[in-house]
This record gives C-alpha cells, structure tokens and sequence, in this order.
C-alpha cells in the first residue's frame, strides 16, 4: 500500500490537518465525500462535510480516508462508531504514504464473482480422500529412514517401531471400501486415531497434540454439546475402548499416510499384554514422520504413477476489489502450494451478466490462522472491459484524472530502471 508511518508522526499529522482544517476524502464502496476533522480525541476523529450523503452511513461500516500533506498523499483505514454529521470515527491504527496502488480498494457487493482454473492441479487416484492436503513437492527427509527402498524402508520401520509397541503393520488402501469407524475417521479428518491407554476415555487437547490427533473435543460442537460423528458419539466411542481394552489391547494408533488429497494407505501400532504401557506423544510424532516418509517414497518409486492429472476450477471469496487488482482468500492449503508468488493465472470476473477475463498476477500472499490471503494484479485487461470494472467499482466514469493520478489523488511513484 505505501509506506507505513510512525506513531509520534502520525499524532502530528492529525493534529495539523485538524488546525489548518485541510481537506480529506472520505471512501465508502462507490460513495466519496470531501469534508474535515473537527476534533480528535483519545480514541476517536469527528468528520464534517455539507455532503449530504454523510448521513447516511451506518455504524459499524469500514471507511478509508485520503489526504495531502506536504505534497504527500496519506491515507488510513477506519470505522464509523457514530452516525450522523459530524461522524464519529475510530482513530487509525496505521497511516500510510507514498502510496504505490494505481486505485483504491473497495468491498465488493454479493454481485460479484471470481473464477479460475489452474491446469494439472489434481491428481485422481483410485483411493479414500481426505480433508488434508499433502504436496511432498519438497524433498523429504529423516535420519532414521531411507526411502530409497521400499523393502529396507518397511524393514526400519519395523525395527524402530519395535520400541514403541509390541506390533505395527501398514495397510494399503488401494481401492478398498473403509469399513470401521477408525479408518473412517482417520481417513475423512487425516488426523490419527491415538488412544494412549484403552484403560482411559480418549484424551483431550491438553494431553494430545489435537492438529494431528482426535480428541474429546472433535466430538463436540462449540457449545460444549455432544455430537454424533462417524455414526458414534463419546458414550459409544467409550464402549469401543473399553472393549478394546477387554480384547488384550492397551495402547492403540492409527495414522493416515497422506497424498496430495488422498489416503493412501495408514500405520497402525498397538500394544498388548507383553507390553502394557501407554502410548504417548512421542509415539505420534515417530508414527507421522514415517507417513511423510512412507508417502514420499511411494510416489519416487512411481506407485502413483497411474494417477491422471485434471484442471481444478477455484471460487475463491474476495476481500476488496480495485480497477487493478484485488484481494481474495481461499482456505485450501493445495491452493497455496500451487499458488507462489508472481505466478501467472486468468481470472474470470462475473458482474451479473457480464465476465470479464484478465491475465493476472499473484503480487502479495500471506496467511492469517488457517486461511489463505493473495493480492492480485491485473496484468491484461481490455479497454472495455477496464472501463465497465472502473464504473462498477467506484460508480462513475473512468477519466483523464484517473489515469494521471494514483490511488487517493497520489501522484505515481517514481520508475527505476
């Protein structure tokens, strides 16, 4: 967006612009209004305008304000805590110049569509799919497995798992149908199964890592109610260990071997009478470094090798929208693998009945909890459709101003070539 100023800097220009009652621009979607800062407060501005427009904003609504000082075009995101004229507002968290966006950013309306498709971008396998995404684009590596060779690798596995439990086995999950309540769990969630000891209830979060394993937790909603998942709630899921526990089995572990989306086989360890101890996360953690390993050995030594390469197409949500580029987010970790910075895409834009394609770039990309941001910008659009785009956008027409100034009234940055 710019460059971000400091805090004792940012104090001072409001309250210069406050005294010398300099003019703002005021952003709201298509609706722009010029007026002042009245006062400035500890945790609020107050703007003024004859616009009659300013009352009709609602509270609660995100603002952007434009202003010159010095020659420097600012701008600073806000909130409308009050309505009416003067409006209330929140102070800014951040202000910014030497604005570097051809246009200003707005929300869009639910008129709006975006599109794409990315070519090659899935894989189809004849195996269960899962919520998770693994890619092993990267190298994968381990100081206690080689995956050079199946065999020898399986014969490690064995070996080392030894330690761990009194059996391991791996199963294959090549066109089979999934049956137990394990398997479908495990497979659907692509989290392991661990019951540390069946002489207990499944444990919590607090005593398993819960982004890699199912707890107590998974069967409830966000109320704390009970729910029913996999055909089981957690008075059932009890019984289930409990006759684990009354068939000889102490300590159990199911994990998923993932690929790109699909489940391609799981590990499974258990202890019984020989070796009645419990299971802990250090048993997790050795199991899930050998499915990574397990998965990338698969695909070297060419087991997918059938696999058939499709297009996906992608609706990802949009943020904000501009004349040259926008904001989208999309929750698929395969997409961000995919996805890297500067690469190239086509997008399609449908407003109502119109689509509009252009070649785009990917110039930002960053990820906020388990979601995925990218800031795109418009490489290739035609006349007419730029036209039509700009007009939606800021709801009147595209003039020779606009194309002599950036976003805010800014004069375009200097090029170095």
């Amino acid at each position: 967006m710019g460059t971000e100023m400091g805090r004792i800097e940012q104090e001072f220009i409001l309250t210069n612009i406050i005294e010398k009652k300099l003019p703002v621009k005021l952003h709201l979607k298509k609706v722009e209004v010029e007026g002042i800062f009245l006062s400035l407060e500890e945790d609020n501005l107050l703007f003024s305008s004859s616009d009659s427009t300013l009352s009709d904003m609602s509270i609660g609504e995100n603002i952007d304000f434009f202003f010159a000082f010095f020659s420097h075009t600012m701008t600073f995101s806000s909130k409308i805590l009050k309505e009416g004229n003067p409006l209330k507002v929140s102070l800014p968290k951040k202000i910014y110049k030497n604005l570097k966006r051809k246009f200003v950013r707005v929300e869009t309306g639910k008129d709006i569509e975006l599109s794409f498709t990315l070519e090659n971008a899935r894989i189809v396998l004849d195996f269960p799919k899962t919520q998770e995404y693994e890619s092993l684009e990267a190298d994968v590596y381990s100081d206690d497995f080689d995956s050079s060779n199946l065999i020898e690798l399986f014969q490690q596995f064995k070996s080392l798992a030894s330690s761990y439990a009194d059996e391991s086995e791996i199963i294959m999950l090549r066109g089979k149908t999934l049956e137990s309540f394990e398997e479908k769990i495990i497979t659907d969630t692509g989290k392991s199964f661990l019951i540390p000891d069946t002489s207990m209830p499944l444990p919590d979060k607090s005593k398993i890592n819960s982004e890699f394993a199912i707890t107590e937790e998974s069967f409830l909603d966000r109320h704390g109610d009970e729910i029913v998942l996999y055909e089981k709630n957690l008075r059932q899921l009890e019984i289930l260990i409990k006759q684990k526990h009354e068939n000889g089995i102490y300590a159990e572990l199911l994990t998923p071997v993932i690929y790109h989306e699909y489940v391609v086989s799981y590990i499974r360890l258990f202890n019984n009478r020989s070796k009645n101890k419990p299971f802990t996360n250090k048993t997790l953690n050795f199991v899930r470094e050998f499915s990574r390993i397990l998965a990338y050995s698969l695909d070297k030594q060419g087991y997918f090798v059938d696999g058939e390469l499709r297009s996906s197409e992608y609706k990802p949500k949009i943020i904000d929208l501009s004349a040259s580029g926008l904001l989208f987010t999309h929750p698929e970790k395969k997409l961000s693998e995919m996805l890297g910075m500067y690469g190239d895409l086509k997008l399609v834009l449908k407003i109502g009945s119109r689509k509009l394609e252009m070649l785009s770039r990917v110039m930002r990309k960053y990820k906020v909890k388990d979601i995925y941001f990218y800031g795109i910008q418009f490489l290739e659009v035609s006349p007419e459709d730029f036209r039509f785009l700009f007009e939606h956008v800021y709801g009147r027409p595209f003039s020779d101003n606009d194309d002599r100034f950036w976003e805010g009234g800014a004069e375009p940055p200097e090029l170095n070539f």
